[in-house]
């Protein structure tokens, strides 16, 4: 962590310990590898201020130690066009898999029969969030037409 949080995400990571840094890549900090490494994921998530640098370095290096490593490119941006699209290049050159932000909050739910689903898609303003809740509705509902028919 290089200064201070986005207030939702420090709310979103409350009671969790931040790490200091300095250092441009933050793969650097035998501190942060060693608690990527202790969660014991094979995964990698990566995101930064900039994407050809904060998100490009440490999202590479997690390839060289083994990770399959997602760089989330709609949550960092580059100081130009350029600098942007070349630190998707330079990733994509040695595997690392660009993703949004959207992609990884959905795969995390998993399921959009969740109690958080119609949360995390009004988040993203996509207009058929309701149709979540619908759905849920709609299973719920069938679930009891079914335990009601198995039982007559």
């Amino acid at each position: 962590m290089l200064g201070s949080l986005i207030p939702e995400l420090a709310e979103a990571l409350r009671g969790m310990r931040g790490i200091e840094r300095t250092t441009v890549d933050a793969w650097d900090m035998k501190q942060i590898v060693d608690a990527v490494k202790a969660t014991g994921r094979k995964n990698l998530i990566t995101t930064g201020i900039s994407t050809d640098v904060c998100l490009t370095f440490p999202a590479i290096a997690g390839i060289a130690d083994g990770f399959q490593s997602y760089a989330v490119v709609d949550a960092s941006r580059g100081f130009t066009q350029t600098q942007f699209d070349m630190g998707i290049l330079h990733m994509q050159h040695v595997d690392v898999i660009p993703i949004c932000y959207s992609n990884v909050a959905v795969e995390i739910l998993a399921d959009n029969a969740a109690p958080e689903a119609e949360a995390v898609y009004g988040a993203f303003g996509i207009p058929f969030s309701s149709l979540i809740f619908g759905l849920r509705q709609y299973y719920s509902q069938a679930s009891v037409d079914t335990r009601e028919n198995v039982g007559a």
